[in-house]
């Protein structure tokens, strides 16, 4: 430990507090922002594991209908510990929740700094590491968003430092730890089983082909593929149990691994636009493109190849959720921050060192990602209005309704059709409120009554979604239709409601809300 910190000099700090600091923008803000629909259930499972009950084991997620909630999903480790800062904060506070991913992503640059010391590179590689790791416009968004990805970061460098520290050292606690890390890494994230490559490549390089005869490699082996084996075989289920399901493996709702993609052209030019644009930036891309050389020597080497070559396979084996969602490209950011200071090192090392140069390319990455990343924080098409208006209508409907109110909210597709799980929950999440959500497809008559007789109280839907389906919006006048600001008060007569309404200017009137139960 002692000849750690010996290296943990100011300008390390420096990368790592600029790194925070990028991470704190907007920390106090809603879930209304990029990707906000997977935000907003990882803060109900957080927000449920508070409100209901600390079981680790069983994470509930809002979109439950009258079943017990439980879900199919990667191992809540992130949701549970923001809501044990729920605890000692002695409420929901979704800040708490941001600034644990701000805190996972800034200590996974400074895990990726000693992982690049452990593994050969120099003082200038290692720091240039830790600071693209922290500057790539995806990571800086991303790293303080409210979702598992930070920490999956973090996991899996951890992994791959706590692992090469276990090659050279062969120490009982280093082991210890490799293991730890890695399992709960592959529990956390499924898809990281990628690393398996630059895993079995530290071993390689460290005993060649001897490592197979190695008895304390196979118990590592079973120590990191046995808890994950068993929590997913719990998660199932789960499913087995109340029907709710992420679609983890594909086979049951949204298939994110479908290999249908590959063979389309779009596919990879989506993809290549979106790592030199969104993921590293163009001057990062043509770092990391520089940096795809020997540099190290053999065990560095052979590990980035590896790494590299496990993302590949991880792309190919889940295309659709590469292509669909953006934060897929996160594993990609902490060898791509390796390659791109490998490729910009050799400008401040040496017997002709160039910082002027390295400067601007650093300044240049800096000014492109701050430019991209508002983007991620307003997205476009008007999706960022339409949440705000959400989370502001929530809390309209929270204050109106009783506290054990289930809702039915009709809401647009955001996961293809995906059975087995909400195509949004963020209206369900923003009303502090159980109960289902439909999708246009299944707005009837038919689907309203079904579920009230299952408990529904109350549907929430947008205006707009409704008024496409006119029979639909006949149905909800024949029940009497409302705004939250306006309830009880319902209307039968649609003139009468768009004179109403027309007076209104609350941020609520884009939504109706109709009474499904009888009163009592």
């Amino acid at each position: 430990m002692r000849a750690l910190l010996k290296v943990w000099k100011a300008d390390l700090w420096l990368i790592l507090l600029l790194g925070l600091a990028l991470r704190l923008i907007e920390l106090q803000a809603p879930l209304i922002d990029g990707q906000a629909w997977r935000q907003a259930d990882s803060g109900a499972i957080a927000r449920n594991f508070y409100q209901e009950d600390y079981h680790l084991f069983y994470p509930q997620v809002d979109w439950r209908g009258a079943t017990s909630g439980y879900v199919e999903m990667n191992f809540p480790l992130y949701s549970f510990l923001v809501a044990c800062l729920y605890g000692l904060l002695g409420g929901v506070h979704e800040w708490a929740g941001r600034l644990l991913s701000a805190l996972f992503s800034t200590a996974g640059a400074a895990l990726l700094f000693l992982l690049v010391r452990e593994l050969g590179g120099g003082r200038w590689s290692a720091r240039l590491a830790a600071l693209f790791f922290l500057l790539f416009p995806l990571n800086i968004f991303y790293g303080r968003a409210f979702m598992p990805e930070p920490l999956m970061l973090l996991l899996s460098i951890g992994a791959l430092l706590a692992f090469a520290r276990w090659t050279r050292t062969a120490g009982r606690t280093d082991f210890a730890l490799a293991a730890l890390v890695t399992g709960l890494c592959f529990m956390v994230k499924i898809p990281t089983l990628y690393l398996g490559f630059p895993l079995v490549a530290l071993a390689w390089a460290r005993w060649g082909w001897a490592f197979l005869r190695r008895p304390a490699l196979w118990g590592y082996l079973a120590l990191v593929l046995v808890p994950p084996a068993a929590w997913y075989w719990h998660a199932h289920q789960l499913f087995l149990q109340t029907g709710l399901t992420f679609g983890i493996w594909g086979s049951q709702g949204y298939d994110k691994w479908a290999q249908g993609l590959l063979a389309d052209s779009d596919f990879y030019l989506v993809l290549l636009r979106r790592l030199g644009h969104q993921t590293f930036t163009p001057v990062g891309l043509v770092l990391i493109l520089a940096g795809v050389r020997p540099a190290w020597g053999r065990r560095g080497d052979w590990v980035l190849w590896a790494w590299g070559g496990g993302l590949l396979l991880y792309l190919v084996l889940i295309p659709e959720g590469n292509y669909r969602l953006v934060y897929y490209q996160m594993p990609f950011v902490p060898l791509g921050a390796v390659l791109a200071a490998r490729g910009l090192a050799p400008l401040l090392e040496g017997s002709r060192p160039r910082p002027v140069l390295a400067g601007m390319a650093v300044l240049l990455l800096a000014g492109y990602s701050a430019w991209v990343a508002p983007g991620l924080y307003r997205p476009a098409n008007n999706v960022y209005r339409y949440y705000q208006a959400c989370h502001e209508t929530g809390q309209f409907i929270d204050q109106k309704l009783p506290s054990t109110a289930l809702l039915v909210v009709g809401e647009v597709d955001e996961n293809v059709a995906a059975p087995h799980r909400a195509q949004s929950p963020t209206m369900l999440y923003y009303c502090r409120r159980k109960g289902w959500q439909i999708t246009p497809s299944e707005f009837s008559g038919a689907t309203l009554d079904s579920l009230a007789a299952h408990g529904a109280d109350f549907l929430v839907v947008a205006g707009g979604f409704a008024l496409q389906n006119r029979p639909f919006w006949a149905e909800l006048l024949r029940r009497g239709v409302s705004f939250p600001g306006a309830y009880p008060r319902a209307w039968h007569d649609e003139r009468e409601f768009r004179r109403m309404l027309a007076g209104y200017q609350g941020p609520d009137r884009d939504f109706v809300l109709v009474r499904l139960a009888p009163a009592e």
